[in-house]
């Protein structure tokens, strides 16, 4: 109980900038990442991965404020350099008026023999290359896919569910372990009539 004529000073909260000065200069002055926006590279590689009909440098100039022809054609030379050195399978090439990215030759021929009638799937290099992964390691979590793809594939996933292509498969021990599995509709859109038709590591090297 608080006596009369006692003054008890207030004790404020403490804050970030009380503790400022124990922490090394670099620190206190390091960049904040998290809330600066994603450099312009970065943005128009997610339109790309989108997928839909061809971006054209006028309606990617059109999304991104300051960004030009010259400096668009620029960041795709960029883009198809790194794809290029990370040995990843797909590019972005011209396609019409715009650009699209498409799976390179050598493995299309692998998609064409695993999917068939690739072009009524409608999908984008790398939901089909997120597909195949769940058609070869179902039942399959997230977390794996995005380490095999080395990307965030939450997005795709929704869309193949979406599609109904694939489907979310809760553990029957633990009802918050999430994966994934393929549908009956997989089979019939890509002319397999069990997951056993799907092609063998030795079929596929001999194509």
């Amino acid at each position: 109980m608080q006596k009369k004529g006692m003054n008890v000073p207030k004790v404020s909260e403490p804050n970030a900038d009380d503790f400022a000065g124990a922490l090394p200069q670099e620190v206190v002055n390091a960049p904040d990442f998290e809330n600066q926006p994603p450099p312009i590279e970065k943005v128009v590689e997610a339109m790309f991965f989108v997928g839909g009909q061809p971006l054209t440098s006028q309606r990617a100039c059109e999304i991104l404020r300051g960004l030009d022809l010259k400096e668009f054609v620029v960041i795709i030379g960029g883009l198809n350099r790194k794809y290029k050195l990370e040995n990843r399978p797909y590019r972005i090439q011209p396609k019409g008026n715009g650009y699209e990215m498409t799976i390179l030759p050598k493995y299309r021929i692998i998609a064409d023999k695993l999917y068939g009638m690739l072009k009524e799937a409608r999908l984008s290099a790398q939901a089909l290359d997120t597909l195949a992964l769940v058609a070869y390691k179902q039942p399959v979590c997230r977390q794996e896919i995005d380490t095999l793809r080395g990307n965030d594939t939450t997005a795709i996933i929704r869309q193949l569910v979406r599609l109904g292509l694939i489907s979310v498969q809760r553990g029957q021990s633990d009802a918050r372990e999430i994966t994934y599995g393929t549908t009956k509709k997989f089979l019939e859109l890509f002319r397999l009539k069990s997951l056993e038709d799907l092609p063998r590591h030795q079929e596929m090297e001999e194509l």
